[in-house]
């Protein structure tokens, strides 16, 4: 989470003048964006609906869940999201598609215009990423330099979810759950592939 002085000179240092939001109303009133004044917001969320592992709302959030269920590993288990399903869902979904061709559309917009956006989702791996998926789609690029693309997000996300994943290991002392929420919070070309198949 930026504080408003590191969210104005991110903006400042890349000339940043829109931001894009893909995260759910509920994600984004309680993280609220600090920009600055005159940095257009726009909140065009992917999904109606929290979903474990992919939102983080009060109540979806990952740690939260796993906080509250530690004692009860078989639970948290269940409630981990079939992520191959919801990458098909966001690029088929009736709903979802309407709102990623909507952000596709802003982005290509803007960038005519020579305006800056940023776009966003909360890890920046799933909803992010599959926009990303269709920005660059939408130009030509091909399947794999696109994959390529999407997997440079373990470069970033690979320590943040090792300490994650400590914390799971030390609340729950499961293994099987610490892998499963190391899969969870990297990203896979197995999904981002499932989300091209199906978005053509």
């Amino acid at each position: 989470m930026l504080t408003p002085e590191e969210c104005a000179g991110l903006c400042g240092k890349y000339n940043i003048q829109c931001v894009i939001d893909l995260r759910t109303p509920i994600e984004s009133a309680e993280f609220q964006d600090p920009l600055p004044k005159g940095v257009e917001y726009l909140q065009i969320p992917l999904l109606k609906d929290a979903a474990v592992g992919i939102t983080h709302e009060t109540g979806s959030d990952p740690m939260t869940i796993i906080r509250n269920l530690r004692k009860h590993p078989e639970k948290l288990k269940e409630m981990i999201p079939d992520f191959k399903q919801l990458y098909t869902d966001i690029v088929t979904d009736e709903y979802s598609r309407s709102q990623l061709d909507k952000v596709v559309s802003t982005l290509r917009k803007n960038a005519e215009g020579g305006i800056c956006t940023l776009f966003h989702c909360t890890a920046g791996k799933d909803r992010t990423g599959i926009v990303s998926m269709a920005l660059l789609k939408s130009y030509g690029v091909g399947n794999e330099e696109i994959i390529k693309d999407y997997m440079r997000t373990n470069r970033n996300a690979f320590w943040p979810t090792v300490k994650k994943c400590i914390a799971v290991g030390l609340l729950t002392w499961n293994w099987s759950l610490v892998k499963t929420a190391y899969n969870s919070f990297m990203a896979d070309r197995k999904l981002i592939a499932t989300a091209i198949e199906n978005y053509e």
